[in-house]
């Protein structure tokens, strides 16, 4: 699971200086990025720390307590604002991002250690980087 939630955050597409992006289904003028190559845009963009403090927080009494919903909720606001910041529409980025709330469920479940640290977390979403 953990190289499915790599490789969606890999393969998205990320706005141009004057446009947005996302997949095959892009509107024209939109650019690709090969987050496999550099994910430092992201990795320090403050959306980004937000998600991994919202799932800190959300694990904050076990993984048997998480509210799914309450998650899925923070998540869509954080990344709402991060496609508005990077121009892309709201609604491309929510498609193109609608299983990694689980897919990140699944992988703190499985290793609680991936909240020990934001270099933690960032390995386990974008993979090794450099």
């Amino acid at each position: 699971m953990k190289h499915t939630l790599v490789l969606a955050f890999a393969s998205l597409l990320i706005a141009a200086p004057a446009a947005g992006a996302f997949a095959q289904t892009a509107p024209q003028g939109y650019k690709t990025l090969d987050m496999r190559d550099d994910a430092s845009s992201w990795i320090q963009d403050p959306h980004v720390h937000e998600y991994y403090q919202a799932t800190v927080d959300a694990f904050a009494h076990g993984p048997g307590h998480v509210d799914r919903t309450a998650f899925n909720r923070r998540f869509k606001e954080i990344f709402d604002d991060f496609a508005v910041s990077r121009h892309v529409p709201p609604k491309a980025m929510e498609d193109h991002l609608k299983r990694i709330p689980g897919e990140t469920i699944l992988i703190v479940t499985r290793d609680p250690k991936t909240l020990d640290s934001y270099d933690n977390f960032v390995l386990a979403l974008f993979g090794p980087q450099g």
